[in-house]
């Protein structure tokens, strides 16, 4: 009985674990319109090298945890959010820092900055950063990516890397 009892607890931790990428990326419907295009991704520090061929040293060596990616789309446009989970926020932040671009940066949720382009967004809250792309490249503005990307931002936790002054 005791055993059943432990495989039974385990089994629940186990669920638990592999729900929390759903939770921090929901599905389209619950962000408010989206359509779900592929299954949810999880990627951590030994399989990092199969999403991002070159890129992946720079995460690790920053304190990465775990990456996020689920693609979204609505009409005909489609976009894929990427959310680095790192070891705490100052690593977070490090990242967004190094990587956002200043004279691009606007609040987007929750008075955080974020680096806005046409076909990106970059922001950091709590010990996530948060990328959102177009997957058009030379898509214009898209006010579905600013706004799929602000509804992820505002169900993060924690405090925003940059915060907007007023």
């Amino acid at each position: 009985m005791k055993r059943i009892a432990c495989l039974a607890a385990f089994a629940l931790a186990l669920a638990l674990c592999a729900c929390r990428g759903t939770d921090l990326l929901p599905s389209g419907a619950a962000l408010g319109g989206f359509a779900d295009i592929d299954k949810p991704e999880s990627y951590t520090g030994s399989t990092l090298y199969t999403y991002m061929d070159g890129g992946a040293d720079f995460y690790i060596d920053h304190g990465f945890s775990k990456l996020y990616v689920r693609r979204y789309g609505r009409g005909k446009e489609s976009f894929t959010l990427e959310l680095f989970e790192m070891k705490d926020a100052p690593s977070a932040s490090r990242v967004y820092q190094s990587s956002r671009r200043p004279k691009e940066e606007k609040e987007l949720a929750g008075g955080c900055l974020a680096s806005i382009t046409p076909a990106e967004i970059q922001a950091a809250r709590g010990p996530f950063y948060l990328v959102g792309r177009n997957d058009d490249p030379q898509a214009s503005q898209s006010d579905s990516l600013i706004e799929l990307s602000r509804r992820v931002l505002n169900g993060l936790p924690g405090p925003c890397a940059l915060a907007a002054t007023k």
